[in-house]
């Protein structure tokens, strides 16, 4: 476990990680989503190598952060890039881990305890300090036309560290994030269930762009339905490549970013893109204050 120093940012902050991983904070208790800073080459990836997560890069992350405040770090798929760190920064931060049951099946295989590993299924709340967090069935967004790499769940037994294709997607959510009068969606992966969020609203939500495939339906299907007023893009960024000591971030090819800026400004609700620097805290309540 590392040194916990607890974040003193006033009000509910948002840092983005990289990736779809993002910090969330209130200056009391914080959370983690698809926290992933070990970053894998792509010659790590395609050569079936161990993929060992990044232990001191992990525990340099939650210092520079003072992220000793998080409890609970979530799981949307487990993919590698969304999980292959989460066990670790849980284990590190005494956390529990939340998501679905190959995200179990993760922990267990990492040495999390059992008490500290929960299932969430769609539709029910995990609640953490003043935030809640509710669960939301989706669809991975489609890489290689309709289909993405390593479908499937995860069972065990599972060895780790293990290559890439032990990750498999284990189904993949949307969550629904409240903390007093703000309601948040981290949509990580680019697909959709039509409907998904019928009666929901949400004043920002984070979008994954990697792999979204037609830019306008996957916005009429997401941001127009809950009435967002801000959307701030994740998995642009090319999760291949190192931030280490980097204040700016590659761009995975082909995210078509300047397309996705003109598609948000022609929406029939006013809706603000905004785009935080790399493991920049950024205030919520300045953001949805600012007209």
């Amino acid at each position: 476990m590392v040194m916990k120093t607890v974040n003193m940012h006033k009000g509910l902050t948002l840092t983005w990680m990289g990736v779809a991983g993002i910090y969330l904070t209130d200056g009391i208790t914080g959370l983690l989503v698809d926290p992933y800073v070990s970053r894998f080459g792509l010659f790590h990836i395609l050569s079936g190598l161990s993929l060992r997560p990044d232990r001191k890069r992990i525990a340099s992350w939650i210092g520079s952060q003072g992220a000793g405040d998080v409890r609970a770090v979530f799981v949307t798929h487990t993919h590698f890039d969304h999980a292959a760190d989460a066990s670790d920064f849980a284990l590190a931060l005494d956390a529990a881990l939340v998501g679905s049951k190959s995200t179990a099946i993760l922990g267990a295989a990492s040495g999390m305890r059992d008490e500290r590993i929960n299932i969430l299924p769609p539709g029910e709340e995990y609640h953490v300090g003043e935030f809640s967090v509710r669960y939301l069935e989706s669809r991975h967004g489609p890489i290689l036309g309709n289909r993405y790499l390593y479908p499937g769940e995860i069972t065990p037994p599972l060895r780790l560290p293990g290559p890439a294709f032990r990750y498999r997607e284990g189904g993949t959510f949307s969550l629904l994030i409240r903390h007093g009068g703000v309601k948040l969606i981290h949509h990580g992966s680019a697909g959709y269930l039509p409907g998904m969020y019928s009666g929901i609203e949400a004043d920002i939500v984070l979008l994954g762009l990697a792999g979204r495939g037609d830019t306008h339906a996957y916005l009429e299907n997401v941001i127009c339905p809950v009435g967002a007023r801000i959307v701030i893009p994740l998995h642009h960024d090319n999760f291949f490549r190192s931030l280490v000591g980097k204040k700016t971030f590659p761009l995975l090819p082909g995210i078509r970013l300047e397309e996705f800026r003109k598609a948000c400004g022609v929406l029939p609700a006013p809706t603000r893109v905004v785009e935080p620097a790399v493991n920049e805290p950024v205030s919520l309540r300045d953001l949805l204050d600012r007209p």
